[in-house]
């Protein structure tokens, strides 16, 4: 069983990554298509508030990859300090799961404590250890300062958007729960506040 969600967890890391890949290198065309739905009047406010978007998901990207980076790192760094063989790999390892949010890092941690069981149940425990506290310190202080920052959304949006979107839809909510939130609050500001305030 737990051989098969680290599969999984691998095939939706690698799928995810075809996605953006295709998706980046067709961005202008699906640009253009989208802009073109928009009513000619209206286009060019269209186009400012779609560019801006965009940009947020780009600040998103960049910030979740930021954050997987840091986390890679740091159990490399963990790893190597308590003597825990392949310590390189098991850090690229938790890099690349940590792509995937809510569930990326347990399984990666859960993998990482199992090759850390092989070693000493003291090094295991530790290991356990610097995971929870890793988890805690990534969901609660990393992702609102680093992507709550790249897009422009408050910190407690941000915490809130990943747990809603989580429970709604699974990974692939909490994955775009923050770009979502931080579209939605550009709507609101630009477009639903002027209607109202001219109401």
């Amino acid at each position: 069983g737990a051989v098969q969600v680290v599969f999984s967890a691998l095939a939706s890391t690698l799928i995810e990554i075809v996605l953006i890949a295709y998706f980046v290198v067709d961005l202008p065309r699906i640009r253009a298509t989208v802009y073109r739905l928009v009513p000619h009047s209206r286009r060019p406010r269209a186009i400012l508030l779609g560019d801006e978007i965009f940009a947020k998901v780009g600040g998103y990207v960049l910030g979740n990859l930021l954050i997987s980076l840091i986390a890679g790192a740091l159990t490399f760094t963990f790893l190597a300090i308590v003597g825990v063989p392949y310590a390189l790999l098991l850090g690229i390892f938790v890099a690349i799961l940590d792509l995937v949010p809510v569930i990326g890092s347990t399984i990666a941690g859960v993998v990482v404590c199992l090759v850390a069981l092989s070693v000493s149940l003291p090094v295991c425990l530790a290991t356990v250890g610097f995971f929870v506290v890793y988890r805690l310190v990534e969901d609660y202080l990393l992702v609102p300062r680093i992507i709550g920052r790249a897009v422009k959304v408050p910190a407690l949006v941000t915490v809130v958007a990943v747990l809603v979107g989580g429970a709604l839809l699974g990974i692939v909510g909490a994955l775009v729960a923050i770009p979502a939130a931080a579209a939605l609050l550009l709507l609101t500001r630009e477009v639903l506040f002027p209607c109202l305030d001219q109401a």
